[in-house]
């Protein structure tokens, strides 16, 4: 959908609208399949992976959150900031902007530990809170979350690297 990417000539490329087309072709045909009660959507508004971009994210991106709303989606998952990196928002994007406008669960996602988490249900800037890689080295993280329990440390080396190490080998806390 962004435009530093999409130089396409034809009905999906050039306006927002026609950049946004694709996705609201394809959660048109999830949804009609599935019912929008069972389908979420995650956008990465901020994210520079792939050399990405946008010369007007705020825009775009609204536009993508007020189209989508008419599916009835159960959730908008939303990572703020540089996916895996900064959760800095540069140029005054602002992402409360797409939680406003969204009328299901706006889920945030991107380096949120326990308190970050609280403290985002605390002042109601997010509904659900996502995390990923304390999840992939913590396979009971719920229970760690629960008692405060101490985290293990994730090995970025074996992620997303097509083997089961650093997946399936982590320590998990003693039946006790």
């Amino acid at each position: 959908m962004r435009d530093k990417t999409n130089q396409r000539t034809d009905a999906y490329g050039g306006s927002i609208e026609n950049r946004a087309r694709l996705l609201l072709e394809v959660t048109a045909a999830v949804v009609q399949v599935w019912g929008g009660d069972r389908v979420g959507i995650r956008i990465s508004p901020l994210s520079s992976f792939g050399d990405i971009s946008d010369s007007n994210p705020q825009a775009l991106f609204t536009y993508v959150v007020e189209q989508v709303n008419s599916f009835h989606l159960a959730y908008l998952h939303t990572i703020e900031g540089d996916t895996g990196g900064a959760r800095e928002v540069p140029g005054g994007f602002d992402l409360q902007i797409l939680r406003r406008l969204f009328n299901g669960l706006y889920m945030a996602n991107n380096g949120y530990d326990l308190d970050l988490a609280l403290a985002a249900r605390a002042a109601d800037t997010a509904d659900l809170v996502a995390f990923g890689r304390p999840f992939i080295a913590n396979p009971d993280l719920v229970e760690l979350l629960r008692i405060i329990g101490p985290l293990n440390t994730p090995d970025p080396a074996t992620m997303y690297g097509g083997g089961a190490g650093g997946y399936i080998d982590y320590p998990a806390l003693k039946a006790s």
